[in-house]
């Protein structure tokens, strides 16, 4: 059994911005025109002293202007490029390279060099990837897992980004990579890097990537709407809605939470459906958006604005997918992202970047961890749309990487690309009998999946390489290896059987979810995330029992032992 869960994320409530506002320019605006006569008089009398003033500031524009425009630039007249690919196992790697299969990670090892890399302790995507930003372990860069945890409440939520009082803050600490770069002017552009929402400045541009949210401020919650029971299991990974099956059919998009007197709300925009039985097919519209789809098709993306207060308005992007008409009408609705063209939050530095890629190579995922892993495995989305996703999204990553290279003359350039690490996720189920969740009866292809998808990053690397020059310096890395899964093990459960942690009923055979049944004042350690442990210290935790220095190093250490 599951200790807890963790949502897709835990979302955020934007303030709505009601009538006050308008209340109170028109009252700015009144008591200004009571002075404005005042204020042109006074001008009019001191008309050479006020002359005086605008010509210092004048000067001093001038020659502030003369020092920006005279400060040197740097020296630095190389290029170096540098793939992420997420999760390459090095013996999936070797072994294809033996057999020809990967012809130019085989000849960059040939001309350039390739090594083994201990990845960091926990060997998960945002702890590596902060790692490898800032050249840190996590106890500096401060990325521990995905699950972080607040001590004193207790409260859970993802690590990736952290929004507070409804704006994005820094979470890796410390200094990456670009930042230095950037001081020293050299042109810098980062595309995707993990635990970059919101976008550092940098000397060059920067797109946020893992961690940037959905418009509901998740990680990613679909929508789907289907007239099939449901089962009495809930799905966690999205919104499902059964509905009675009709010719027309009026649901719902939804959007961010709103503050609102009656509490926090979504904000819902309707959208039609049209049935069309006998085709297969439905028209959909709303807004000023109209779409026709057969069973089996994906939507082009689709524009939505969510009114979210006065003059406000969120917008986003997202696509639909008709999954059946008949027996049952299944519509699923991909979590929908934030427009790039004009997102709520920065995702990008400069903050029109995102819209320049959206021009360049037309409108992209800008939700950080865009494949919806989640829908597949709830079985709301087919295996067949959901390889399309994945395709599409390795198409725009490509585009933006070749629209960048295009015109980089100098600089560094870090492209990162995640869809080999969901493909091994998603399909080593099918090569592996003693997976939990084998299935023997597939298609060869999905045997056959995770060696293509190698491929496919091989043949990424292999256009790069036929166009940097000689002098160029190019590094291709992955944050950690990959592996099959067989068996799990409950770090709670282990923690109470050994003493350290200690129930509310010491009778009950397992606890509940999210730690809600521990006995806090009789418990040394717990465990969170995916596998970390924590000491119940004193003046850390809220009901802290282990005094810090001696007693909590000889605690940690008794626990090592034991594992």
């Amino acid at each position: 059994m599951l200790l807890g869960y963790i949502d897709p994320g835990s979302g955020f409530t934007i303030v709505s911005l009601g009538g006050w506002i308008l209340v109170f320019f028109l009252g700015f605006f009144g008591i200004f025109s009571l002075f404005f006569k005042k204020i042109f008089r006074f001008f009019k009398k001191h008309k050479k002293i006020i002359g005086i003033i605008l010509l210092i500031i004048f000067i001093v524009g001038v020659i502030m202007i003369g020092v920006i425009m005279n400060k040197k630039e740097s020296a630095f007249a190389q290029k170096v490029i540098i793939l992420g690919f997420d999760g390459l196992s090095p013996h999936i790697v070797e072994s294809m390279m033996q057999e020809g299969k990967l012809p130019n990670f085989s000849r960059l090892k040939q001309q350039g060099s390739y090594r083994r890399l201990l990845t960091t302790n926990p060997s998960q995507s945002p702890v590596a990837w902060a790692g490898f930003a800032t050249g840190k372990n996590p106890g500096k860069h401060g990325v521990y897992d995905f699950i972080k945890r607040d001590p004193q409440s207790g409260a859970l939520s993802l690590s990736l980004s952290n929004i507070e009082k409804a704006k994005p803050q820094r979470v890796i600490k410390g200094k990456c990579f670009w930042n230095y770069t950037s001081q020293m002017r050299v042109p810098t552009v980062i595309i995707g890097c993990p635990v970059t929402f919101p976008p550092d400045k940098v000397y060059g541009r920067m797109l946020s990537g893992m961690g940037v949210p959905d418009i509901l401020g998740t990680e990613g919650t679909f929508t789907f709407y289907t007239t099939e029971s449901l089962d009495a299991d809930e799905d966690i990974g999205g919104k499902v809605f059964q509905i009675k099956k009709s010719s027309t059919m009026v649901l719902n998009l939804i959007g961010p939470r709103v503050a609102t007197p009656k509490g926090a709300e979504n904000v819902k925009v309707p959208f039609k459906v049209t049935l069309h039985e006998a085709k297969k097919s439905v028209d959909i519209e709303y807004q000023n958006e109209k779409h026709t789809l057969k069973v089996g098709q994906w939507s082009d993306w689709s524009d939505v604005a969510f009114r979210i207060g006065l003059l406000k308005k969120a917008k986003g992007i997202f696509k639909f997918y008709l999954v059946e008409t008949t027996p049952h009408f299944k519509l699923y609705i991909s979590p929908i992202n934030f427009d790039p063209r004009s997102p709520f939050f920065q995702i990008s530095y400069p903050h029109h970047y995102s819209k320049e890629l959206a021009e360049a190579i037309g409108l992209y995922y800008t939700q950080g961890m865009p494949m919806d892993t989640w829908a597949v495995n709830e079985k709301r989305l087919p295996r067949q749309p959901f390889l399309e996703q994945i395709g599409e999204v390795l198409r725009e990553k490509k585009a933006m990487l070749d629209f960048e290279l295009n015109r980089l003359k100098e600089g560094v350039l870090f492209c990162y690309f995640e869809s080999s690490d969901i493909i091994q996720h998603m399909f080593w189920r099918y090569l592996d009998s003693e997976h939990p969740l084998y299935v023997e009866d597939v298609p060869q292809e999905y045997k056959e999946m995770i060696g293509e998808w190698y491929k496919k990053m091989d043949d990424i690397l292999g256009e790069l390489m036929q166009t940097i020059g000689t002098d160029d310096t190019l590094i291709v890395l992955s944050d950690h290896g990959f592996d099959t899964f067989r068996r799990a093990v409950h770090v709670n459960s282990w923690l109470r059987k050994n003493g350290y942690l200690t129930l509310i009923d010491p009778y009950a055979s397992s606890g509940a979810e999210l730690l809600r049944d521990i006995n806090w004042l009789d418990t040394k350690a717990y465990a969170l995330g995916f596998g970390a442990i924590y000491i119940n210290q004193k003046g850390r935790e809220r009901t802290g029992i282990v005094e810090p220095g001696l007693s909590k190093e000889s605690l940690k250490e008794d626990i090592s032992q034991k594992l």
